[in-house]
């Protein structure tokens, strides 16, 4: 028997099973629990056979084969066209059953490597212990894994074997954890990808209203959730408040005859509002939503390994960490082998409010140059690294916007300070004399003009200039 004739009388058989709303009414829990997981298994093999022919169209309608192709001698433009007109899925259904099916074909595997992480994912969907959607998941989260493929091959193993316990969502979400620890040399660059894609559109509607559609990265999720969840939780089924005035507020909002977006939209309109009359010489304040990053307190201090961003376990790059720990400062907390925070410490290594005004009037926003983000726009940046200690007088910090505060700690360039200046230092890969970081304040460069004569000084330079052999300043080993 083929397997399309094999095929045809399991779907007749299947055909014949009985199906009423009445025997569903009638069966017990078990039995609608039990129907449910048959129709699950019945529905992963269904899809494993379509992922397989897929794979097949896919190959005898390459490209190279031009007209002669199957899509194209069956009048369909694409390979996803006739699969979507053939078995009548979804064009999201098809591309995913063409790109498992490419898995299942041997010829696309890794010549001689029996071990690649290809071979494995798609024998396990030809065998059926691997649905489409699971496979689909662990690809897409191992995607982009820069790493040995016998490593690879390994990661995917594992992952199939948790698959049965995991829906595809959270199966992806275990793929990018396990992608992440077999290649953390490439959490700073994914990061980057997806600090690259942010956007914010407006669109104009025909009836008047607008707009906004706001792709954001993990970090900046940080900032913008919280204040979403601030002021809708309770309506959400948030955590509910002890204290006597957060369970008004919360009362209130119950009450409140606005729908959930509507308090949304006014929230952030609101927001925006109040910002708007802000002075951007200022710089803002510790009181605003920060993202939270969870990361060993040996790494960090060691410049090694990763972190996690709470509440969505995004990893970031340890040098993200570093910089998160400059503007934001850090928080120990004691765990026990289970987990458990035994103890949690106090905030440690921040600017106070003074001195962030200080920074402010003296940097006048971000010192990098060619940078105009004022200070509103800036994070106080420690010049000693965390693991010396780095104190928070104000010689030892600078001003930095997030773009350059991020680049300065992930590609490994240094800032030292000499007599009260400023020096730029490139990361080791890429020699060239350091550069002075001029002050972005006018009144400050013309009160430095006064104080050296008539004629401009160094100071007042935007040009790189090196630095007297020998006269780098080393960093303090003072601690707090």
């Amino acid at each position: 028997m083929t397997s399309t004739s094999a095929l045809a009388t399991a779907v007749a058989v299947l055909r014949d099973v009985p199906r009423s709303v009445s025997s569903c009414r009638a069966a017990s829990d078990a039995s609608v629990m039990e129907w449910l997981r048959l129709a699950g298994e019945a529905k992963a093999l269904a899809d494993a056979h379509l992922a397989l022919a897929a794979g097949e169209l896919r190959r005898r309608s390459s490209p190279e084969l031009g007209g002669a192709g199957l899509a194209r001698r069956e009048g369909a433009r694409t390979p996803e066209e006739l699969l979507k007109v053939v078995s009548g899925v979804t064009g999201r259904d098809a591309v995913v059953a063409l790109r498992v099916g490419r898995l299942a074909q041997s010829d696309d595997a890794v010549p001689g490597d029996e071990r690649s992480g290809d071979r494995v994912l798609g024998d396990r969907v030809v065998e059926g212990s691997v649905s489409v959607q699971a496979a689909e998941a662990i690809r897409a989260g191992l995607d982009g894994a820069a790493a040995d493929p016998v490593l690879v091959a390994e990661a995917t193993e594992l992952l199939c074997d948790e698959a049965p316990n995991l829906d595809p969502d959270r199966l992806l979400k275990r793929a990018r954890e396990v992608r992440d620890e077999i290649d953390e040399a490439g959490i700073a660059s994914r990061e980057a990808v997806l600090r690259g894609r942010r956007s914010l559109r407006r669109l104009d509607l025909r009836d008047g209203m607008k707009r906004l559609i706001w792709d954001y990265d993990p970090l900046t999720a940080g900032v913008v959730d919280e204040v979403y969840d601030r002021a809708t939780s309770p309506r959400r089924g948030g955590p509910r408040f002890v204290d006597a005035e957060s369970e008004r507020r919360a009362e209130a909002l119950e009450r409140d005859e606005r729908t959930t977006e509507q308090i949304a939209s006014d929230a952030f309109t609101e927001l925006l509002r109040q910002s708007a009359g802000l002075d951007p010489s200022v710089l803002l304040g510790r009181g605003m939503p920060a993202v939270r990053v969870l990361v060993s307190a040996s790494d960090l201090a060691a410049g090694v390994g990763h972190g996690v961003i709470e509440g969505s376990n995004e990893a970031v790059s340890i040098g993200t960490v570093q910089a998160l720990a400059c503007a934001n400062g850090t928080q120990p907390a004691l765990l026990d082998s289970l987990g458990n925070v035994l103890d949690l410490g106090r905030e440690q290594r921040l600017f106070s409010r003074h001195q962030r005004v200080a920074l402010a009037i003296r940097d006048g926003g971000c010192l990098w140059h060619g940078c105009e983000r004022p200070p509103s726009w800036c994070e106080a940046h420690h010049i000693d690294h965390y693991a010396d200690g780095g104190c928070t007088d104000l010689d030892r910090g600078v001003l930095l916007c997030r773009h350059h505060h991020l680049k300065l700690h992930n590609e490994g360039w240094q800032i030292r300070r000499r007599e009260g200046r400023s020096w730029l230092h490139p990361p080791p890969d890429r020699p060239r004399p350091p550069e002075l970081l001029v002050t972005k304040s006018r009144a400050i460069r013309e009160h430095q003009v006064r104080q050296r004569g008539s004629v401009p000084g160094p100071a007042l330079r935007s040009t790189p200039g090196r630095l007297p052999a020998g006269t780098e300043h080393q960093a303090s080993k003072i601690r707090r």
